[in-house]
């Protein structure tokens, strides 16, 4: 495989990463340890395995004997891992955790407020 089809492959992939998880790296190796969590067993592996051949495609005599079919299988199980997530569901995830957060701190609050006033109230 040319290793600059890898390294197209390889950014079409960290790019996929970054809009489709919100996962934003430099390279693709970084992207695929942040977005761990949220990337199935096989889909993970796959990097991994993307990730292992990137040291072979660097060495002139591995890279000629590198069979294109598991490149391409290992890219195609990772982008079929990534696709199973829909874009903006963790921020929507976050956002709602955000709020649910913010009541019930302003919950806490009022409800101390109420006790105290009670309290102060009843002396």
């Amino acid at each position: 495989m040319d290793p600059t089809r890898y390294a197209s492959l390889t950014d079409e992939l960290r790019e996929m990463i970054a809009t489709r998880l919100g996962v934003r790296a430099r390279s693709f190796p970084h992207a695929v340890r942040k977005a761990r969590p949220m990337l199935s067993h096989h889909g993970w592996q796959a990097a991994q395995h993307l990730i292992a051949m990137e040291d072979q495609l660097r060495h002139p005599k591995l890279s000629r004997h590198m069979a294109n079919d598991d490149v391409e299988a290992a890219a195609n199980a990772v982008k079929r891992a990534v696709a199973r997530h829909r874009p903006g569901v963790q921020i929507g995830r976050r956002r709602s955790l955000l709020a649910a957060e913010i009541g019930f701190r302003i919950l806490l609050v009022v409800g101390a407020g109420l006790a105290l006033v009670y309290l102060l109230g009843t002396t």
